[in-house]
């Protein structure tokens, strides 16, 4: 069965933002709509590089909300600044694949400020049980995807430590996240 017009043109605008991919993960069978999740690599070209990584399939249908109405389509993409092993690329992508599956699980959307939890650390980024999702913070990253359906929020995952998380719960997300990012580089795991 073809994908759908909104899954290939994410597809393809994220081809031409950040080049073809270097390796894809695929997930079938999640909840509601979700028969299948592509996380993409795009791997990094040195150690000073970022390996980022996309998903695409969550925007096949808008995100369900708690009170009934639409939480607007998106798609996940999380940074990792250097090389990633082969074996860890396949577990950020699980881990963002679940992820993606959290609106339909719990009947909840997913949007820029809030902090979810993890049962475990994010992979590759020791000691951090949870993500701050962040919209864009410099002029080169993008809020959103347009389709040729509606335009796709793009959310991304920035793995933060017990500390960083209770900080977020303390202050509003816009003066958390600028915070986070004058304290450290986002795209590591912050120092223990």
């Amino acid at each position: 069965m073809p994908a759908p017009v909104i899954v290939r043109d994410v597809f393809h605008r994220l081809q031409e933002e950040l080049g073809e991919e270097d390796a894809g993960i695929t997930f079938e069978n999640g909840p509601g709509p979700l028969d299948r999740i592509d996380v993409m690599v795009h791997r990094a070209a040195d150690s000073s590089d970022v390996t980022v990584f996309t998903t695409v399939g969550m925007s096949v249908e808008p995100m369900p909300s708690r009170d009934g109405r639409t939480g607007g389509r998106a798609e996940l993409r999380l940074f990792r600044r250097g090389h990633v092993e082969p074996q860890d690329e396949g577990l950020i992508a699980m881990c963002l694949a679940n992820l993606a599956a959290y609106p339909w699980t719990l009947g909840r959307a997913l949007g820029w400020g809030e902090v979810v939890a993890f049962l475990d650390d994010v992979p590759t980024f020791p000691g951090c049980r949870r993500a701050f999702l962040a919209g864009p913070w410099t002029d080169e990253q993008t809020d959103s995807i347009q389709t040729s359906t509606e335009a796709v929020r793009v959310v991304n995952v920035v793995p933060i430590s017990e500390s960083e998380r209770v900080q977020a719960l303390a202050l509003r997300p816009e003066a958390f996240f600028s915070d986070l990012l004058d304290a450290r580089d986002v795209f590591t795991p912050p120092n223990p």
